[in-house]
């Protein structure tokens, strides 16, 4: 059975696109009630799964699933009072409030930090921005493409060279920064439940991007700069090699002095052992080119499975380098339910990638089908206590979206 350590916790989520509603999935998966709140015709990011050459409808939705599996939804018009009625007596029954609209979209509605605080003082109120909440770009818009990769560096100092920027990974920013959103929400929960009241926490795709090239930040302030070549590493042991059957492994010594000789032993160049120009790293980079120059025709005289072989009998970290395509049947992957299979709701398998903590054992989160739209509304406003005569009268007035 999956462990759920945030059952009994309530969310709102308030989110769309990637980055927001990927937080409230983690949420969920952790066992917390998470009910989003969209517009009538539900949020864009419903279909992004277009873009990604996915289907991206009611039977069948991957991309939905990944970020709004596992939550209840009700589709409500802000706009109306009475659909923002219906959101404030959510907010009344809610331990966290998360979204990812603009700030100044918030306050509009009457949803930031500041005037959420008094109507609900037990709220932990999450926002994920582009930018962050200050400076002069803070209410642009900052998909993770603008706000995690261009503006951070990463796009250009992460390529080859420097010379033509990265494609970024479709939300490769978006995710990592949602884990760091559900992260912080749960954390406040210990003070929540201390003291009765919330918190305000921000998160943003540039900070994450930043966090997340701490190391290569503190390097360039240093003057270790980038980007860099392979033919130039850091080291020519925390590198890429290609090897005879056109495969390619990543070489990570971080213990240079310590596994130096042990790593010339496994690739049969005892001789350099004692060579001063080499086996210290203070001394290696001043002779980078000569080692890249021994090492990679060396890796050209073995299969991947030769030296994965020789590397392992050596303690010497490494892996093969594989392709998105081979990680999806990866055994260590499906071993750990990083992805696993669900069945979409025309009756179809699907995959489905989990997220990335684990509670108790090691196994799939216990999947159920992203809500489709107004699939919720009744239950949820049942549970309000509206009646079905309110019900029906508010949904044919376009306050809410029922089925």
């Amino acid at each position: 059975m999956t462990h759920t350590p945030l059952k009994g916790v309530r969310v709102v989520d308030f989110t769309v696109a990637g980055a927001g509603p990927a937080a409230g999935k983690m949420l969920a998966d952790w066992g917390a009630e998470v009910i989003k709140i969209e517009p009538l015709d539900g949020e864009n990011g419903r279909y992004t799964g277009l873009t990604l050459g996915l289907r991206a409808d009611e039977e069948q939705n991957p991309h939905e699933e990944l970020k709004d599996g596992n939550k209840r939804g009700i589709p409500l018009n802000l706009k109306d009072p009475r659909g923002m009625e219906v959101m404030e007596k959510l907010l009344d029954t809610a331990n966290i409030f998360i979204s990812n609209y603009r700030p100044k979209a918030l306050t509009k509605l009457g949803l930031d930090y500041e005037q959420m605080s008094v109507k609900h003082p037990q709220i932990i109120w999450g926002c994920l921005t582009g930018f962050g909440t200050e400076g002069p770009i803070a209410n642009n818009p900052g998909f993770d493409t603008v706000a995690f990769w261009a503006r951070s560096g990463a796009m250009i100092d992460l390529c080859e060279n420097g010379e033509v920027p990265v494609t970024p990974p479709f939300a490769l920013g978006d995710f990592g920064t949602a884990g760091t959103l559900a992260g912080a929400c749960a954390a406040c929960l210990l003070q929540q439940a201390q003291t009765g009241k919330g918190e305000k926490v921000m998160v943003s795709l540039y900070g994450q991007a930043i966090w997340d090239n701490a190391c290569i930040m503190q390097a360039e302030y240093h003057g270790n700069h980038w980007p860099k070549t392979r033919l130039n590493p850091d080291s020519p042991l925390r590198n890429t090699y290609k090897c005879k059957d056109g495969t390619w492994t990543m070489i990570s010594v971080l213990n240079y002095e310590r596994y130096y000789a042990p790593f010339m032993k496994v690739i049969g160049r005892e001789d350099l052992i004692d060579d001063a120009r080499f086996n210290t790293e203070v001394a290696m980079r001043g002779y980078k080119k000569e080692l890249m120059d021994i090492l990679d025709p060396i890796f050209l005289t073995k299969d991947y499975a030769e030296w994965d072989r020789l590397l392992t009998e050596g303690d010497i970290a490494h892996d093969k380098i594989n392709h998105i395509r081979d990680t999806i049947t990866d055994e260590q992957a499906i071993a750990n339910g990083y992805v696993y299979k669900y069945t979409n709701r025309d009756g179809t398998e699907d995959l489905l990638v989990s997220t990335p903590v684990k509670f108790g054992k090691a196994e799939p989160i216990e999947h159920r089908n992203a809500p489709r739209l107004g699939e919720d509304s009744v239950d949820i406003m049942h549970e309000l206590g509206y009646s079905d005569e309110t019900i029906q009268a508010w949904a044919a007035d376009g306050v809410v979206r029922t089925r």
